[in-house]
């Protein structure tokens, strides 16, 4: 017949602590890893919202302020915005006064129809660009402030 052993309290107790120890540890590594990932998620939102803000007007305008250009233009779909100030003030703010503005329709394509009783019908597909024109106004330019710095 086999013996039985029994643990004592003491055994128990080490057994128990190295397990609460080890919780703790595998705790502490899944806090750390969700913390570190936290920091990737927020490095890569202020990365896209850097490049976001690169690639728009105030952005263009800002890196062209910064090369030294003396005039800077930039043009957009008319149709797709009804207010352009607040671009245009942006663009301003960073160093920029608004010389001219103008508005061109840019033909895409046409298409015509043989009328029935002769002639024709000519539909002309195409967009309004907005084109502006600013020049280098060191006064307007403002203190300049990062957007992806706010994250």
């Amino acid at each position: 017949m086999a013996l039985i052993s029994k643990k004592t309290p003491e055994q128990r107790a080490i057994e128990a602590g190295i397990k609460e120890q080890e919780r703790e540890a595998a705790q502490e590594q899944r806090e750390k890893a969700a913390a570190e990932q936290q920091m990737r998620e927020r490095a890569q939102r202020r990365q896209q919202v850097r490049d976001a803000f690169f690639a728009s007007p105030a952005g263009q305008a800002r890196l062209a302020f910064e090369r030294g250009d003396r005039v800077f233009q930039y043009s957009i779909d008319a149709t797709k915005t009804t207010d352009p100030v607040t671009t245009l003030n942006f663009v301003c703010k960073e160093g920029w006064e608004l010389v001219n503005g103008s508005f061109v329709f840019v033909e895409e394509g046409q298409q015509s129809r043989d009328k029935a009783g002769g002639g024709q019908n000519v539909a002309t597909k195409g967009k309004t660009v907005a084109y502006y024109l600013f020049r280098r106004a060191e006064a307007n330019q403002r203190e300049k402030t990062e957007p992806w710095e706010e994250i």
